[in-house]
């Protein structure tokens, strides 16, 4: 037997050990598309590398508008800064702003 045939052996072994303890296959089937979405793999990569406060915010931002994603906007200004804004994020804002609690350190 040789190599090739040796690690393509491995690699069913352990494709058919997951699927096999995978408690949801649907899931699984999910991650495998999703594996083929290249610039996705890339942005899930750098979104992981952020500090978990950026990651938080930004996490918090994108369900708050999962319903509107077309109104979304982003600027960049001179100094480097991105700024992405919804109205549904201003609603918010004013909200948390007239609180009595005060906003909370990190919105997810």
């Amino acid at each position: 037997m040789t190599e090739s045939n040796n690690e393509e052996l491995k690699l069913a072994a352990v494709i058919k050990s997951l699927l096999e303890q995978c408690p949801n296959p649907g899931r699984l089937m999910e991650i495998y598309y999703w594996s083929g979405e290249h610039d996705l793999v890339e942005v899930m990569r750098r979104y992981i590398s952020l500090p978990p406060p950026v990651r938080a915010m930004l996490h918090g931002f994108l369900m708050l508008v999962k319903d509107a994603p077309n109104s979304v906007t982003a600027e960049i200004g001179e100094s480097g800064e991105l700024t992405f804004s919804a109205p549904a994020a201003a609603e918010l804002a004013k909200r948390l702003t007239t609180s009595p609690e005060g906003a909370p350190p990190i919105l997810h």
